[in-house]
C-alpha cells in the first residue's frame, strides 16, 4: 500500500465555507490515540509470520523441484523429507526418516541441491546452507 504524502481534506473544497478560519476548524483531524505496545507488537509479529510462511512455502516448492530434477536421488524416499524451517541467514533445515537418506542428501548431494535451489529461488530468496537431520527414535 502506498503512503500518501498529502492527505485529502474530509470536506470537499467546493462545499466548504469561504471564511478561512471556519475551513481550518472543519478540517481538523482527530488526535492520535496511543496504542499499547503489546497490541502493536502482536500486529507486527503476525505480519512477519505471513512473510515467513510464504518464504517457507517457496523454499519447500524449490526443494521438491530440486529433488525431481537431480539425477541419482531416490525421489520416492526424498519426497518424505520435510523442510522444517528457513532461518534469516538462509539456512534450510530438513528432516528425513532414516540416517542413510540424511547422509545421502546432506553430504553426497548437498552441493548439487544447494545449487539447484539457488537457481530456482533466484531473485526471491537466498539459500546459504542445507542441514539435513534424521528423525530420532523415541524410546
Amino acid at each position: 500500500m502506498t503512503t500518501r504524502l498529502v492527505k485529502r481534506p474530509r470536506i470537499d473544497p467546493r462545499k466548504s465555507d469561504k471564511d478561512p478560519l471556519k475551513r481550518l476548524r472543519q478540517n481538523t483531524r482527530t488526535p492520535l490515540v496511543p496504542v499499547p505496545f503489546a497490541q502493536a507488537l502482536t500486529v507486527l509479529l503476525s505480519e512477519q509470520k505471513k512473510v515467513n510462511r510464504s518464504r517457507l512455502q517457496r523454499v519447500r516448492g524449490a526443494w521438491e523441484m530440486a529433488i525431481q530434477q537431480i539425477e541419482g536421488i531416490h525421489a520416492a524416499a526424498a519426497k518424505q523429507a520435510e523442510v522444517r524451517s528457513v532461518s534469516k541467514t538462509g539456512v534450510v533445515k530438513v528432516t528425513v526418516g532414516n540416517p542413510g537418506l540424511a547422509h545421502e542428501l546432506g553430504v553426497v548431494y548437498r552441493e548439487t541441491l544447494l545449487a539447484k535451489m539457488r537457481e530456482l529461488l533466484q531473485g526471491k530468496d537466498s539459500v546459504s546452507d542445507l542441514v539435513v537431520q534424521s528423525r530420532g527414535r523415541r524410546k
